[in-house]
């Protein structure tokens, strides 16, 4: 019996087919999640980490970090953008995410009204309102303690 040989013609052929499909396979991938609006995503997601979990206040006049995240998501998802305009731009914002779908609750504090969008799907444009409601205490005291943070 002859040993079994390898490392010929084939088995270099295979491997650069492979790696040359996983590569197209990756391409193919990043284009169709970015293929929509590729810099809205982009800059979705590339502020995203730095908001999440907090009560943002949103300050058109000084385009603090809560007024461009307000802005980013206006501009990534329509609804939510046509709701602004219709409504105005709230005083704070709160992004979340929940299985996966991403949300962000706007505070009307004048008005004591919180309204609460979540995605239905990975679309972006597939974000509504979830619920209207009033701030609870837990906002209102948390709200009021930002308001009363002094710069270091």
């Amino acid at each position: 019996m002859r040993p079994h040989r390898r490392g010929g013609m084939n088995d270099k052929r295979g491997k650069l087919l492979k790696t040359t499909i996983w590569v197209l396979t990756a391409a193919v991938l990043v284009v169709a999640v970015t293929a929509c609006n590729p810099k809205e995503y982009y800059d979705f997601k590339n502020t995203q980490m730095q908001s999440n979990a907090f009560h943002l206040p949103v300050d058109p006049i000084g385009k603090n970090l809560g007024y461009e995240r307000l802005m980013i998501n206006c501009r990534y998802r329509e609804p939510l953008d046509k709701f602004v305009k219709e409504r105005g731009i709230p005083d704070f914002i709160n992004e979340y995410n929940v299985q996966a779908r991403d949300g962000i609750r706007l505070y009307y504090l004048d008005d004591n009204e919180v309204y609460d969008f979540l995605e239905q799907s990975y679309k972006p444009d597939s974000i509504h309102l979830l619920e209207k409601r009033p701030l609870n205490g837990f906002e209102k005291a948390y709200i009021k303690e930002i308001q009363g943070r002094k710069p270091m």
